[in-house]
């Protein structure tokens, strides 16, 4: 007797978030490093606490970041194109600010 042929699977695809995990872990991992080759040279306590600080307060942003805007957002165009507005408005401000000062006054 003889079984039946199986069909093959087609493979799963990678989950979209997977560029953020590791990304996430190798910035977490770069400020651990980079505190411990400080202490391991005998760098000052002040150096230490400010890498040790940029290292816990950096990834969490970047890590926020990421998932505050997934690379597969459908809104993540919308945000940059307000993003520009504001810019643009604000350097607007600025020339125009700038040309008020320059008028001589009467």
């Amino acid at each position: 007797m003889s079984t039946p042929l199986q069909q093959p699977t087609p493979p799963t695809p990678k989950p979209s978030g997977q560029s953020s995990r590791v990304t996430g872990k190798a910035v977490v991992l770069s400020g651990t490093a980079a505190t411990a080759g400080l202490v391991w040279v005998g760098a000052p306590w002040s150096v230490v606490t400010v890498v040790a600080v940029f290292g816990m307060v950096v990834p969490g942003l970047i890590l926020t970041l990421l998932i505050a805007f997934p690379d597969d957002s459908e809104h993540k165009r919308d945000i940059w194109m307000a993003f520009m507005r504001y810019w643009d408005r604000r350097a607007e401000r600025k020339r125009k600010d700038r040309q008020e000062r320059r008028r001589p006054r009467n």
